[in-house]
Order: structure tokens, then C-alpha cells, then sequence
């Protein structure tokens, strides 16, 4: 009888051990999520003048968003072979992707979006535009 007390008194202490600490991580979750002291989180809003004492550390300062790879257009080579075309930072790459790894075949800029050719009024003659790099790429390889 005395070995089931102990055992029930342990899963009680536990459970409130662990109840504490869930409450605890979601009060320090709420106060950094505001950008305030993360002691403010933990004291009740009566004893809010004492947090004024201690100092805050101050906000992250937001970062800036990293460019995004953008995968322009693919083309199967063979069984496992693909020639991928993938734009970043304004320049477009040709990438040669099998199972053994991935290697640049071409670069090139980025051509102009067509409503920015259209917007500028000016169309251009067929021999103006841009060659398609995927062809260009693949008449480098063959």
C-alpha cells in the first residue's frame, strides 16, 4: 500500500512540475514575442512597475529577406539526367543535375520580363530577343 502512495505522489509531483514549466515557457514565449524584458512575462501585471527596473534588451532588428532561387524551366537528358534552369540575383543558370551531383553548364542574365517589353511600347524584332538558354545549353552539351 505504501509502495502505490509513493508512486501516486511522484506522477502528482511530476505532473505538476511539468504543468509549471509548460506555463512558464508560454509566459516567456508571449513577453518575446512583444520585445519586452523576458522577467516581464513572468510577473504579474500588479507588480509591472518593478519589470521598469530591470532593463530591456532591445528588438532584433528585422532581416532582410534573402533573394529567392526561382527554377525557371527543366528538361529530362536521360533516366536520371535533367538540365535545370534556375534564376537567381537576376542571372539565370543552367544547371546539369544527375544523381552523382550538380554542375553549371551556362550563366546569362536574366532577360526582361515581357511586360516590361510591353510597357516600354517598343516591341522588339525577333532578332533582338533574348536566344533560349535551354536551347543554347543544349546545343553546348550535344
Amino acid at each position: 500500500m505504501d509502495d502505490i502512495l509513493v508512486a501516486l505522489r511522484a506522477i502528482v509531483a511530476l505532473g505538476a512540475v511539468l504543468g509549471l514549466l509548460l506555463f512558464l515557457s508560454r509566459r516567456l514565449q508571449k513577453s518575446q514575442a512583444k520585445g519586452v524584458s523576458p522577467l516581464a512575462g513572468l510577473m504579474p501585471k500588479k507588480l509591472a512597475k518593478l519589470s521598469e527596473l530591470v532593463p530591456s534588451r532591445p528588438a532584433a532588428a528585422p532581416r532582410a529577406r534573402p533573394e529567392k532561387i526561382t527554377v525557371v524551366a527543366r528538361s529530362g537528358i536521360g533516366g536520371k539526367a535533367q538540365l535545370v534552369v534556375a534564376e537567381f540575383g537576376g542571372i539565370r543558370y543552367v544547371l546539369g543535375v544527375t544523381e552523382h551531383g550538380i554542375n553549371v553548364v551556362d550563366t546569362q542574365e536574366a532577360p526582361p520580363l515581357a511586360e516590361e517589353i510591353l510597357a516600354e511600347g517598343n516591341r522588339p524584332a525577333v532578332s533582338e530577343m533574348p536566344d533560349d538558354i535551354v536551347d543554347r545549353a543544349l546545343r553546348s552539351v550535344a
